[in-house]
């Protein structure tokens, strides 16, 4: 981190008075002292910035994003302060960032554009136990741990899907799904069967090693999946397109971020 931003976070992180939030594109946003997700915008600048670039240029005006695994919002934000007349519909259901979240929306200047689902997200409905870590390391709280941070509790939260809640909103285009569960990922797109195919969206999500060992998930479920929906899977940030298990598996060990695309011969079909 450099200079600039180390003093940056020293002050939103610790000085009386304006602690606990920090501007990030215009807006206010909220935090628990020791964040990593807030340490991270620091250390970056742009949190995420190459996948920042991904979901605004396929984020289309008078369309919607899903942002499954809001966190604090930090990729929500650039796309509805880039992007005009862009829908975000957010989903978080950690109680380690809600009541952040939750003061970030309401105080957004983004009015209706911005909507929060308070609940995990998956391939079917009701209710299931979540993992929490430390507030610090609440980007890391999931469906299941991981160890990428120490578990200290286990709670009931709701569970939706995609299509439920796309149903809701009254089944609007949506141009973009971002998608980061720790490991779950796989069941968010079993649960958006019928978005998928109705809006053909481009899809960012985090496809980590570590996180799907704990579902039991092989890296390549998510090639199946892609060939059964008539998708064509990328690795970021060079664009590299995925044709194998192998190549996949390798590239998953230096990045966790992939874009899905509808492929050209399936749209040429539908």
């Amino acid at each position: 981190m450099n200079f600039r931003r180390y003093i940056k976070y020293l002050i939103y992180n610790y000085l009386p008075g304006l602690s606990g939030s920090f501007p990030y594109f215009g807006v206010r946003v909220f935090f628990t002292k020791g964040s990593k997700s807030f340490r991270a915008a620091c250390e970056q600048g742009i949190f995420e910035y190459s996948n920042v670039q991904v979901l605004t240029h396929f984020a289309r005006s008078g369309t919607w994003m899903f942002d499954v695994g809001c966190n604090i919002g930090l990729m929500s934000i650039p796309v509805l302060r880039q992007t005009s007349e862009v829908n975000v519909l957010a989903f978080e259901p950690s109680s380690n960032v809600l009541p952040s979240l939750e003061q970030t929306v309401k105080a957004s200047p983004f009015g209706t554009r911005w909507s929060l689902v308070s609940k995990a997200v998956g391939a079917s409905v009701g209710t299931t136990s979540f993992c929490l870590s430390s507030h610090q390391d609440s980007l890391f709280d999931g469906l299941k741990s991981t160890h990428r941070a120490t578990l200290t509790a286990k709670v009931q939260v709701e569970i939706t899907t995609l299509d439920v809640e796309w149903d809701k909103v009254r089944r609007p285009l949506v141009s973009v799904i971002k998608c980061d569960v720790e490991g779950a990922e796989l069941a968010v797109l079993q649960g958006a069967a019928n978005l998928i195919q109705t809006c053909h969206p481009a899809i960012l999500l985090e496809w980590s090693l570590t996180n799907l060992k704990a579902y039991d998930c092989d890296p390549s479920e998510l090639l199946e999946w892609a060939a059964q929906a008539g998708y064509e899977l990328f690795a970021l940030p060079y664009a590299i397109q995925m044709r194998t298990s192998r190549q996949l598996v390798l590239s998953m060990l230096t990045t966790e971020s992939f874009l899905m695309l509808p492929s050209l011969s399936f749209e040429r079909h539908s």
